[in-house]
């Protein structure tokens, strides 16, 4: 029992060093571990432990670069705009907290909803098998036609969607390593561009913000972990997105969201072992990179839920550490400096990462990522990067 509890705390600090590396992928991390895996002397469970301690810790920690730095993951990228919000209205620390609020209850319940869901996915699954993508394209109908100017909407997702396709297709690069500058310039790059174009003034951060549990945030927790189940049930929709469409259904604030999309994010790393064990379908690149090195039965189902739960109180702990730490950090900077300083980081990692093919690939993102925020339609629409090719690739 020992040696796991220290497996998991190893698995916390790498995924607490990793999730605070901007443009770090959870799916880049999964390919280092598998290729690192047969020369660390551990039997499959063991390795395990640590991935799923590393991945959860990392889906808590994603937020910090994505509230102050702007550079966000896949699973935070439409957080940006609601979290810098708050950031500019001095009340970073109540986005650290209501984001942590949401990650913790998303695996409370999403462990709760276990048994249930270990009987209902493989129903839902037999039963949408031919149909998923028909439904990911009502939901992205959906996305757009509840924007004002629909047109831009609309222009935004399909070339969003061309770039991906294109990209994806040249196979220049790994899927996982194209990611990085596409989502860098879509999400990151354009909205520094614009930080710096409005001159932001450097808002001094309140440090003793209560945020307290109350019924509105176990309610949005509670459904960001139950639309973690059709997060890893639709492809290429993101957390962000289902968190949209469920709250135009059910009203929404801007905190409401951010707890929402926090807890879909980690629910969704539970679900998706369970699609790992239940159909065989890995959901994730870590149920993924398990399934290749094991077979998922019910009691390491049951140990890597259990690591998951004690790997979330340790991050929880370490997540509000750290981000009070950053706020206090970016109060006490010029706030252009840090921008352009995330800037030039950006690019350095874009060059080194992904070479002159990535850096041309995040100058078009940008350009697009721009198009969204100059036109004031929601930037959900640019996650057309992925939708557009997996329908692309699985109907037509």
């Amino acid at each position: 029992m020992i040696y796991i509890l220290t497996l998991t705390l190893i698995g916390c600090a790498i995924g607490t060093i990793t999730g605070l590396t901007p443009g770090l992928h959870l799916n880049t991390v999964c390919l280092i571990g598998l290729s690192l895996y047969p020369k660390l002397g551990l039997n499959p469970i063991e390795f395990g432990v640590v991935m799923v301690s590393a991945a959860i810790t990392q889906n808590f920690m994603d937020f910090v670069p994505a509230i102050f730095t702007g550079v966000p993951e896949e699973g935070t990228a439409l957080s940006i705009l609601p979290a810098h919000r708050l950031v500019i209205e001095g009340r970073s620390m109540e986005a650290v907290k209501l984001t942590a609020y949401g990650c913790l209850l998303g695996v409370v319940y999403s462990i709760l909803l276990l048994l249930p869901v270990i009987y209902i996915v493989p129903v839902i699954y037999k039963t949408m098998k031919g149909t998923i993508m028909y439904v990911v394209v009502i939901a992205t109908i959906v996305l757009i036609i509840r924007e004002k100017n629909k047109a831009f909407a609309l222009i935004s997702f399909l070339l969003s969607g061309y770039l991906g396709f294109i990209a994806l297709d040249l196979k220049i690069l790994s899927p996982t390593e194209v990611l990085f500058p596409l989502f860098a310039g879509l999400f990151g790059i354009s909205n520094i561009l614009v930080s710096l174009k409005d001159k932001t003034a450097n808002t001094p951060q309140l440090e003793d913000i209560e945020v307290n549990l109350d019924k509105n945030i176990a309610f949005s927790a509670l459904v960001g972990s139950l639309c973690g189940i059709i997060v890893g049930l639709l492809p290429s929709m993101s957390p962000s997105q289902v968190g949209i469409i469920a709250y135009d259904f059910l009203g929404s604030n801007l905190r409401s969201f951010l707890v929402s999309v926090s807890a879909i994010n980690t629910s969704d790393a539970i679900y998706s072992l369970v699609s790992l064990y239940t159909i065989n379908n890995p959901r994730s690149g870590v149920a993924a990179m398990l399934g290749q090195i094991m077979t998922l039965d019910s009691n390491t189902l049951l140990l890597f839920i259990g690591t998951t739960a004690f790997a979330s109180m340790i991050a929880t702990a370490a997540y509000l550490l750290l981000g009070k730490t950053a706020m206090k950090f970016v109060a006490k900077i010029d706030y252009t400096k840090m921008n352009l300083a995330i800037l030039i980081l950006i690019v350095v990692l874009t060059y080194w990462m992904t070479g002159l093919f990535g850096l041309f690939l995040a100058v078009l993102a940008t350009a697009i990522g721009l198009i969204p925020i100059q036109t004031g339609v929601s930037r959900t629409h640019l996650m057309g990067l992925l939708i557009l090719p997996t329908i692309t690739y699985t109907i037509l």
